[in-house]
């Protein structure tokens, strides 16, 4: 492989913006509520609490997002000028991911997205430890040279614990703060 770059992106809450929801449900204690992506990434889960993620397996709830124009323009120009890009994302299905980027006119290379919670992929750990092994499946691709886009701080510091361990890897990393999120009802 000639060119050792490649610009990553998170999905939810980095490239857009939907209406997905996690349901939370203790049966021990009776308690239910239901996170944006952004509650989620500070939730404490406590013992007994069940996650319910169905919403984040609908395509049409995923293709009716709103984008975040700031970035997706990020990804545009960064395919515009010839350069990969990647997708590391919790989700569970890299297929949906590539039907909602070409729904939105962008192709990228199938095997650069990483949807870290398919069980096919053999992840373990947190959402943050599964980022990481996705970073490494793109060391052994040969990739060295990271920039790095994703709502949670977790995912970000890996990121770049992961650059401090491997002194030939490059990571810069930005955290797309939550300010910078619009939130859904923000659109028209």
């Amino acid at each position: 492989m000639n060119n050792k770059d490649i610009t990553i992106f998170d999905v939810d809450d980095t490239l857009v913006v939907t209406k997905s929801k996690i349901k939370v449900h203790n049966p021990k204690t009776g308690f239910s509520t239901e996170l944006t992506p952004q509650e989620f990434n500070t939730f404490q889960q406590r013992p007994n609490d069940k996650m319910d993620f169905s919403d984040f397996q609908n395509p049409n709830i995923l293709k009716g997002g709103m984008i975040i124009e700031w970035v997706f323009n990020i990804l545009k120009r960064t395919i515009a000028k010839g350069k990969p890009v990647g997708i590391i994302t919790a989700r569970d299905s890299a297929d949906l991911i590539y039907d909602f980027l070409s729904h939105h006119g962008i192709k990228i290379n199938p095997d650069y997205i990483f949807a870290i919670n398919d069980p096919k992929l053999g992840f373990t750990g947190s959402t943050a430890q599964k980022k990481k092994e996705a970073f490494m499946k793109f060391v052994q691709m040969g990739f060295r040279n990271f920039k790095f886009f994703d709502d949670d701080k977790e995912n970000v510091n890996i990121a770049k614990k992961l650059a401090r361990e491997n002194k030939d890897i490059k990571m810069d990393a930005t955290l797309i703060k939550q300010k910078w999120i619009p939130k859904f009802s923000d659109f028209k």
